[in-house]
């Protein structure tokens, strides 16, 4: 470091940790009420009328798309165009404004206080409302600039994959781990610390803007330009600032959290034996979980608000006023005494009673989740082979999922790949080869020597193998080679009288509504692994989602829309009852035997140890309960 960056350093304007942290310490503690009280009211007003903007604002840009929703390759096709850019600055800018609204009032709050004020939660709120022309214009600025900077390293990442990762189908790359897959881990690792590098000094620089136009009305133009002088020399301690207060908060919610969900995993289960307690172990671990969420969430927003008020202050912009030395600290909410304690202790237990009752009341009693065979019964035998598909139908799968595909010669064949690279160890691509070719390639040894003699198998194989004994779920397979693959399909199915057997589904939205309008007698569902927009909305007998997606919310919405939930891919015994709790119509597994075996345990549990299991699910406990 140069000597005058060194002399720059001495004389930042930002304050030494030890003063600062107790600068901020002093002025949370004595603004606590008033700045939780603004928080909650702000948070009221912005579920009740910002959100929803936010969310019609979002929606209508996913509408101009053409489309309700957005899955897996749309969005990255969407926020590659012009369209989906305008969408990130316009919503991005939104969302950001809503944040900055809500660190106005409390900016307010501690302004107030500080020159020893008196205005309530209201004035803060509008004080920040009148904020909102210059705040949405400063967050869309800072929202084009932080797309512009992320671009280069998007675009770098993008010709990593395409130089080191395109020879193959990914799942090669991905199963076998070869060097250049190492490579582009490596490079993908540095482009992305070096893109958060570049951010958080952006951040950083940006830290004064918002106290800047709100304190001092500076435009959005002249704010960014006095917040690039006021950080010069000290963005370095600024970045530190921001990550110390972000792992503080993070380290504090794990602390707590899994305090609670400790204490839970001993009393809930301790409690199983009588039902008051159970009820009163349940509903109190609910209530403590419900009002640890909403504490750190207000610390979350009040303690960033504290921070940056004391660092700005420490610029001398806010006048002696900001210094909070002979604040008086907030004296407590109540006046404990044994009476007090008494009461509330009573109600609260008869709270925690009510909240277990009504946990126990909800909770189902039956479960009527089926299982699907991921290509086949691909823990047992070479994935979406015959010999998986009688394994899974033999291990009790109501259903047998499997990948089609066209070869170069029109025949519809059950495979996943692009190539056979992952499974044989050939380049060959599958749309460059013939039913002839495939005779020749072996996909089963590479899973066991025992399954030499395994070939990919035709689409009429699967189905001929399945009549009457399971169902078979199809997934329409596109590389950009197809010619009629969706007709051919159909073809097979009619042919074999198996249109009622049969469900097919894609990732490609197009080919859902083809499938759909050339034979409407077929269900047909949704693949997404991640989405955005209303997926509800889309027109599909069911939607297969990625188990993250699985919320008992989405579920249930879903579901309330006359479509089922089938979620893919649950290889574990404790996602699986937790999916199934959830209500899931279907649940897509590599290991149909484990689904089978959690499906006959839950049958045999009773109300409260499935309550148990709920309550476990909330808290992120895992519980053992025997069957009775």
């Amino acid at each position: 470091m140069s000597e005058s960056e060194l002399n720059s350093e001495a004389e930042s304007p930002v304050p030494a940790t030890r003063e600062t942290l107790h600068q901020a310490g002093r002025l949370l503690r004595s603004c606590w009420a008033p700045l939780a009280l603004t928080d909650i009211v702000y948070k009221v007003l912005a579920f009740v009328v910002l959100t929803p903007i936010l969310a019609m604002a979002f929606r209508l840009f996913v509408e101009l798309s053409g489309r309700p929703a957005l899955a897996d390759q749309d969005i990255m096709y969407f926020f590659l165009s012009p369209m989906g850019w305008l969408c990130f600055v316009v919503v991005g800018g939104l969302w950001l404004a809503i944040l900055a609204l809500e660190q106005a009032a409390l900016f307010h709050v501690l302004r107030q206080r500080t020159s020893r004020s008196r205005q309530g939660a209201v004035d803060s709120i509008k004080f920040a409302l009148a904020q909102f022309s210059p705040v949405i214009r400063l967050t869309a600025r800072l929202s084009c600039y932080t797309l512009i900077a992320a671009v280069p390293f998007l675009a770098l990442a993008g010709a990593v994959y395409l130089s080191l990762l395109n020879e193959f189908d990914i799942n090669y790359y991905l199963a076998e781990r070869p060097p250049e897959f190492l490579w582009a881990v490596t490079c993908g690792v540095l482009i992305v610390i070096a893109m958060a590098c570049t951010l958080l000094s952006l951040f950083a620089r940006w830290m004064y803007a918002f106290p800047l136009v709100i304190f001092e009305g500076l435009s959005t133009s002249e704010s960014l330009r006095e917040c690039r002088v006021l950080s010069q020399g000290h963005r370095v301690r600024l970045i530190v600032w921001l990550a110390g207060w972000a792992f503080a908060m993070s380290a504090l919610s794990t602390l707590v959290t899994g305090a609670i969900g400790v204490g839970a995993r001993w009393a809930v289960p301790a409690a199983a034996s009588s039902l008051p307690w159970l009820l009163l172990a349940i509903g109190t671990a609910v209530i403590l979980w419900t009002l640890t969420g909403v504490g750190l969430n207000l610390l979350t927003s009040t303690s960033f608000a504290v921070l940056l008020f004391t660092l700005y202050g420490a610029l001398g912009r806010l006048g002696s006023e900001s210094e909070p030395a002979d604040l008086p600290v907030n004296a407590p909410l109540l006046n404990l005494t044994w009476k007090r304690l008494l009461i509330g202790g009573t109600a609260g237990a008869l709270l925690s009673l009510a909240v277990g009752a009504v946990l126990l009341q909800t909770t189902p009693v039956k479960d009527s989740t089926e299982v699907t065979a991921h290509r086949g019964a691909s823990t047992l035998a070479p994935e979406n082979s015959l010999a998986s598909a009688r394994a899974a139908i033999e291990v009790g799968a109501d259903w047998v999922e499997i990948d089609v595909q066209e070869t170069a010669d029109g025949h519809v064949v059950v495979y996943h790949d692009a190539d056979f690279k992952r499974l044989a160890g050939n380049e060959l691509k599958i749309w460059d080869a013939t039913l002839s070719d495939l005779a020749d390639i072996d996909i089963g040894s590479s899973f066991d020597p025992e399954f030499k003699d395994e070939r990919v198998p035709t689409f009429e194989q699967i189905l001929q193998t399945c009549k009457g004994k399971a169902g078979v779920a199809i997934e329409l397979k596109y590389y950009g080679h197809e010619v009629e693959l969706e007709k051919r399909v159909i073809e097979i199915i009619e042919k074999h009288d198996m249109e009622s057997d049969v469900v097919i589904m894609s990732l490609k939205r197009e080919a859902v509504e083809k499938v759909k309008k050339m034979n409407p007698k077929l269900r047909v569902g949704q693949l997404a692994a991640a989405a955005i927009g209303s997926l509800q909305r889309v027109d599909a007998d069911f939607l297969a989602i990625n188990a993250s997606m699985a919320s008992r919310d989405f579920i249930q919405k879903t579901q309330a829309g006359g479509r089922e939930v089938h979620v893919w891919t649950v290889n574990d015994a404790v996602t699986m009852s937790m999916m199934i709790g959830r209500g899931v119509d279907n649940l897509i597994t590599d290991n149909p035997a484990l689904a089978r075996k959690v499906l006959e345990h839950r049958a045999e549990l009773g109300v409260t140890e499935r309550a148990l299991l709920g309550i476990a699910e909330l808290l992120g406990v895992q519980l053992q309960i025997a069957s009775q």
